[in-house]
């Protein structure tokens, strides 16, 4: 594996230096950095957005780790002049205006087309076409769990990625090889949460729960840290009514969103960590960041029963897993756990162990690490199949949100966000039945493909319990 290819990881999210709050996806990309790092690749380049941090004082010592400004990205990269590049998620894509010079790969770390929606997108169409016109354009994918693997699938064939070959390998969210050690003098009875609220998550109904049960047994706290999202309280009003309980209740250690290494201290002195929120359908998909976190730390998990980490945090006996809706059943588990020390430690140990074994990031990159070592331009790769002139016709546009009709220029293909991704009526009648007979074998492909998956599931779990 050669150790001299130059690779250029780009994120628009904060990265966790000394000082900075970072959000999941800023950790996601440090642990790829690291991680090819890890793998003996020496020249390996991170870069942020600006706007990330403006107005934020944060300090870095590594020199590998750089700034870029997205109007000038075509230069910044042109500067760096790597061998690859690796961007996490699509949405960056819209600031490349010129032909990228090497190969490209890409994280999807997560259903991002889904939470724009769940955001409240005015053009869910405009974000469909952008999606698919990036995963087009690149080269080799990555993902970080294998229930998002299989979301992700039908984009990547739609976008012109062939079916028979290995797609989309899976890269779980992962942290240092380096695991702290919990607090000796920690709080076996504090429970732990932190993050920030977003549309798709509601913590509210298990917070309240476990507040309720501290002060009825006067006993134990609730160590929160985190708020509204920086662009203002998009919960619905959750948030305000949820931050006016924990304001006034005795039982709740209140901190702000505060820099990751802070966190993490904050954290060890803790004894179990709350991650359980009503199932919706970007929770399915989640392979959560603040899951892993809180169990490389030390922190055992209360956490829901139905996304990717429910079957190993249950089977490593690394926390508890609950149906969201049984809030009887965690208000009788944090009763026990407050006067219970041991269940805590034997857990503790189990969730570090869980994470060791599986969610390191020396153990987790290598199918990102293969690729970049010898990187490649996708071969027959071809336009996205969505109705789109041909790419020497026009720039891509999308519209400015401050001027109707006002357009930006953003590449080489003519994107049109008005226009129905369904809407045959600019073609000619008679190609609908061969686009039909051309699209069927691929939708039985996938069709039994997830089939399989799903019997040979229920197959394991039937020996195990068996």
């Amino acid at each position: 594996m050669s150790n001299q290819t130059k690779i250029l990881i780009l994120t628009t999210e904060p990265l966790p230096l000394p000082g900075m709050a970072a959000t999941g996806a800023g950790l996601r990309a440090w642990g790829l950095a690291f991680g090819l790092r890890s793998a003996g690749m020496t020249k390996v380049t991170i870069a942020f957005a600006a706007d990330a941090v403006r107005g934020k004082n944060f300090e870095s010592q590594m020199k590998w780790v750089k700034v870029f400004e997205r109007a000038q990205l075509d230069d910044f990269i042109a500067q760096e002049s790597p061998d690859a590049i690796v961007f996490q998620h699509w949405g960056l894509f819209r600031e490349v205006r010129r032909p990228l010079p090497c190969p490209v790969a890409m994280d999807l770390a997560g259903p991002h087309l889904l939470e724009r929606q769940l955001w409240g997108s005015s053009d869910p169409q405009a974000d469909l076409r952008e999606k698919l016109t990036a995963l087009s354009q690149v080269d080799f994918v990555v993902c970080s769990g294998q229930f998002q693997r299989h979301y992700f699938l039908p984009f990547l064939v739609q976008a012109g990625h062939d079916p028979k070959s290995n797609l989309c390998p899976v890269i779980p969210f992962s942290l240092s090889p380096d695991l702290p050690e919990p607090a000796r003098d920690r709080d076996h009875a504090a429970f732990f949460f932190g993050g920030m609220f977003l549309p798709w998550q509601d913590p509210e109904g298990t917070l309240r729960s476990t507040v309720k049960v501290l002060e009825e047994k006067k006993r134990g706290k609730l160590v929160f840290v985190g708020g509204p999202h920086p662009s203002g309280d998009v919960s619905g009003g959750r948030f305000a009514a949820l931050e006016e309980m924990l304001q006034r209740s005795a039982v709740v250690e209140r901190a702000p969103v505060m820099a990751f290494d802070a966190m993490v201290t904050r954290m060890r002195s803790c004894g179990v960590a709350i991650d359980l929120m009503p199932r919706n359908v970007e929770r399915e998909l989640a392979f959560p960041t603040r899951t892993v976190v809180y169990m490389w730390a030390g922190l055992p998990v209360i956490h829901n029963n139905y996304d990717e980490l429910a079957d190993p945090i249950a089977e490593a006996k690394a926390g508890w897993t609950f149906d969201p809706s049984d809030l009887l059943g965690v208000e009788k588990l944090v009763t026990r756990l407050i006067g219970h020390r041991e269940d805590v430690e034997r857990r503790s140990e189990n969730a570090q162990k869980l994470v060791r074994e599986r969610y390191t990031w020396d153990k987790t990159i290598e199918p990102l690490a293969q690729w970049c070592a010898a990187p490649h331009k996708r071969e027959e790769k071809r336009a996205a199949a969505i109705q789109v002139p041909s790419q020497e016709s026009a720039p891509i546009e999308r519209r400015d949100s401050s001027s109707r009709g006002k357009r930006k220029s953003l590449g080489t293909i003519e994107y049109s966000p008005a226009r129905n991704l369904t809407d045959t009526s600019t073609g000619p009648w008679y190609l609908s039945p061969a686009i039909f007979v051309l699209a069927l074998p691929i939708s039985i492909f996938l069709a039994l493909f997830f089939l399989v998956v799903e019997l040979t599931r229920l197959v394991l779990r039937t020996n195990e319990k068996a």
